[in-house]
């Protein structure tokens, strides 16, 4: 028997359905931390140097600016960064992650990895590599 080509619409419906999967259960896990995925990312991008504007920050995350300025507010009226000026220029102001934001950051990405373990489990180890070989060769592209 000859194999079915797949159905690329379907790929991304799937990949849609996956994400959206991952994310809730990911959210849902960390929400004793206040921290769901989308602040954890701008806080790990901050958090791992290089980035000090909100330009650079919205380029390195692909978000748009007006998503990126009510993140970050959010995350600052909560202390979890904030802006303050910059030594190298006294017109333009920097992002920093707070004491209180790698403190709740560690926590969040602890359940988050809790979370996608349980997800992740039906796979055996090997596929678990596989995927994740897969993905990084989808993303690669983008």
């Amino acid at each position: 028997m000859e194999a079915q080509p797949v159905d690329p619409t379907a790929i991304g419906m799937l990949l849609n359905r996956a994400h959206r999967l991952a994310r809730a259960h990911a959210n849902d896990a960390a929400r004793p931390t206040g921290i769901e995925l989308q602040h954890a990312g701008v806080l790990s991008a901050i958090r791992a140097g290089g980035i000090r504007s909100q330009r650079e920050l919205g380029a390195a995350l692909g978000v748009d600016k007006s998503t990126l300025v009510r993140i970050v507010d959010d995350l600052e009226h909560r202390n979890l960064l904030r802006r303050q000026r910059s030594p190298q220029d006294r017109r333009a102001y920097e992002i920093v992650i707070t004491e209180e934001g790698e403190r709740r950051l560690a926590e969040a990405n602890e359940l988050f990895a809790e979370a996608m373990t349980g997800l992740l489990k039906l796979f055996d180890d090997d596929e678990q590599r596989r995927l994740h070989e897969l993905l990084n060769r989808f993303v690669a592209q983008g």
